[in-house]
C-alpha cells in the first residue's frame, strides 16, 4: 500500500502469549508503531514455547514467538522497578493506546489502571483483555485459549459421537484478538471524531462464546442440547472427511441436496446407488451416514486427495483436499499468501501474510519479530530523549536488557 490506515498512531503493547500479540501485530501491518514492552525478568512467555534450550540466544528461536509478533519495536521495562514505571508513563504521555491481556490485578498493582494512566493521558484509549472479564467470579483467574474453548462451548460441540470433547490447538487466542482488533479499530475512529479515549474490556471467553451462537440459540428455542457430530451437519449428507490414496491423506466433501447427490452417484460411477431408498432423500442419507460414509471412502480412497477433489470441483461438487502444513505453501489457490521474511538469529523463512486485500494490494508484514530489548536504545533515545549515561545506568540495574534473568544463555 501506498499509505496506511492508522499511520501515526503508536501502541504500547504489553500482551503476551498469542491472543493480545496477534492483535497488536494486525495494527503494525496496519501503520501503527507498535512499542512490544517486556522484561528481562519476565520476557514473553511464547519466546520459551517450542524454542530449543540450550542454543544460543534460544528465546529467540520460537516459531510462535516469531509469527505472532511481527510489525513491532522491541523494548524491555522492568515495571517492578519505580524508574521502570516511570518511563511507561512517559511514553504513554506520547501514545495513543496501551493493550494488555493480564488479568485485572496486575495493572491494577502496577498503579497502571485505566484511570490512572487517563490522569497523564486523558484522550489515552486503553485495552484490556482479561480471561472472563474484570468482574465476577472467575475476574482474577488467569485463563488461556484451551480453557476459553472449554468454558465457551467449543469444545463441547467439537469431536466425534460418543467421544470426548476436543479443543481446536489454542484458536480461541486469535478469535479473541480480531475481535479486539475490531474494537480498537472503531475506539480509534471515534476519538477521531470526539477527541475521546475510553477503556475497551475484551473477556476472552465471551469472544469464544460469540462463535457458538447456533447451539445457544437451538438450546433456548428448540430445548436441543447439541452433541457432537465429528465432521457432519444435521442436514447433508455426505458431509465430511474422507481418506484418500496415500499416509494419513484426505479429502473434504459436502453435498447440499438431492440434485447433487445424484450428479455424485454419477461422477463415482454408481448412479443407480441415487436410487437406493437409504440414500434418496437428504433426512435418508443422514440417518444412515455410516453406511454412506463408508461407500463414499470406497471410491475416495482409490484416488489422491488433490485428484479426487478436482474431478468434484469440475462436476460443481463442494470438495477440497485437506492440506498438510507442507502443502499448503504449493496450493494454487494460497500463492500470493505467504511472504520471506528475514530475521537475524533464526534467518529467511516463509510466514502468512494478511488475508486482506485494499484495492488489489495485500496487506503484508513491515518486519520481522523483534529481538528481546532490540530496540531499547531507539525508543528511549528518539522519543523519551535520554542519554547514552541514562540509558547505561538502566543496563546496570536491569531495568532494561537483552537477554532473559535466570536462563541459560547456551553458547
Amino acid at each position: 500500500m501506498s499509505s496506511f490506515p492508522i499511520e501515526g498512531i503508536r501502541i504500547l503493547d504489553l500482551s503476551m502469549w498469542w491472543s493480545g500479540p496477534m492483535c497488536t501485530s494486525y495494527l503494525g501491518a496496519l501503520g501503527a508503531e507498535v512499542i512490544k514492552v517486556e522484561s528481562i525478568q519476565f520476557p514473553d512467555g511464547f519466546r520459551y514455547t517450542m524454542a530449543p534450550p540450550g542454543e544460543k540466544d534460544w528465546w529467540e528461536l520460537g516459531p510462535q514467538f516469531n509469527a505472532a509478533n511481527m510489525n513491532k519495536l522491541g523494548l524491555t521495562l522492568n515495571l517492578n522497578d519505580p524508574e521502570g514505571i516511570k518511563l511507561f508513563i512517559d511514553l504513554v504521555k506520547k501514545s495513543d493506546v496501551v493493550i494488555e491481556n493480564f488479568s485485572p490485578r496486575v495493572m491494577e498493582n502496577f498503579g497502571l489502571s485505566y484511570d490512572e494512566l487517563c490522569k497523564v493521558k486523558p484522550e489515552l484509549i486503553m485495552v484490556s483483555m482479561p480471561a472472563y472479564g474484570k468482574s465476577g467470579p472467575y475476574r482474577d483467574k488467569p485463563g488461556f485459549a484451551y480453557t476459553f474453548e472449554i468454558l465457551s462451548g467449543i469444545a463441547q460441540t467439537n469431536g466425534y459421537e460418543n467421544e470426548n470433547p476436543m479443543i481446536i490447538s489454542g484458536v480461541g487466542d486469535v478469535i479473541a484478538s480480531f475481535h479486539t482488533a475490531y474494537a480498537l479499530l472503531v475506539a480509534l475512529e471515534y476519538r477521531s471524531q470526539t477527541g475521546k479515549g475510553q477503556h475497551i474490556e475484551v473477556a476472552q471467553s465471551e469472544a469464544c462464546a460469540n462463535l457458538i451462537g447456533q447451539p445457544i440459540a437451538d438450546v433456548s428455542m428448540n430445548g436441543r442440547s447439541w452433541g457432537r457430530m465429528g465432521n457432519r451437519q444435521p442436514n447433508m449428507a455426505p458431509h465430511g472427511v474422507y481418506r484418500s490414496k496415500g499416509e494419513d491423506s484426505w479429502i473434504a466433501i459436502a453435498i447440499t441436496n438431492d440434485v447433487e447427490w445424484k450428479r455424485f452417484c454419477e461422477v463415482i460411477g454408481n448412479p443407480l446407488l441415487a436410487d437406493d431408498e437409504r440414500f434418496k432423500t437428504a433426512a435418508a442419507r443422514c440417518e444412515y451416514q455410516d453406511e454412506l460414509d463408508e461407500l463414499v471412502e470406497n471410491w475416495t480412497v482409490k484416488l489422491c486427495h488433490r485428484e479426487a477433489s478436482d474431478i468434484l470441483q469440475k462436476n460443481g461438487l463442494s470438495a477440497g483436499p485437506v492440506l498438510e502444513v507442507d502443502e499448503m505453501v504449493e496450493d494454487p489457490f494460497l500463492q500470493g499468501m505467504f511472504q520471506e521474511m528475514t530475521r537475524d538469529l533464526t534467518g529467511t523463512h516463509l510466514f502468512p501474510s494478511w488475508p486482506v486485500k485494499f484495492s488489489g494490494d495485500r496487506l503484508e508484514h513491515l518486519s520481522p519479530a523483534p529481538k528481546l530489548g532490540q530496540h531499547n536504545e531507539y525508543v528511549l533515545k528518539n522519543i523519551l530523549e535520554l542519554t547514552d549515561e541514562q540509558i547505561g545506568v538502566l543496563k546496570q540495574r536491569d531495568i532494561i536488557g537483552i537477554e532473559p534473568l535466570g536462563v541459560k544463555v547456551g553458547k
